[in-house]
């Protein structure tokens, strides 16, 4: 997945955090999104910001919104994990072999 479909994926996943209520654990979802965005659109480290909504997903009071809320934020992780992979492997001397 290539940058352009992660940030697609984020503004589905923003999308789904303005559905939220406006209670607390809604807005420590929407502002955990935020901060993943920003980190995202700058090339910041974004494991520990994916942790840290997994942890404000799982406080949101609906079953539902829990549940496409973490297959969005999954989706985001595994394609950042997967455009982390190659740079990984170049940096390593290994690729190619």
């Amino acid at each position: 997945m290539d940058l352009q479909a992660v940030k697609q994926s984020y503004l589905t996943l923003q999308r789904y955090a303005g559905w939220l209520d406006r209670g607390r654990a809604s807005a420590a979802v929407r502002a955990d999104v935020a901060s993943l965005g920003t980190a995202i659109d700058t090339g910041a480290e974004t494991s520990s910001l994916l942790s840290g909504l997994d942890t404000s997903i799982a406080r949101v009071p609906t079953a539902a919104m829990r549940k496409i809320l973490r297959t969005t934020a999954g989706e985001i992780r595994r394609a950042l994990e997967d455009q982390a992979s190659p740079e990984h492997e170049d940096t390593s001397g290994r690729a190619g072999n």
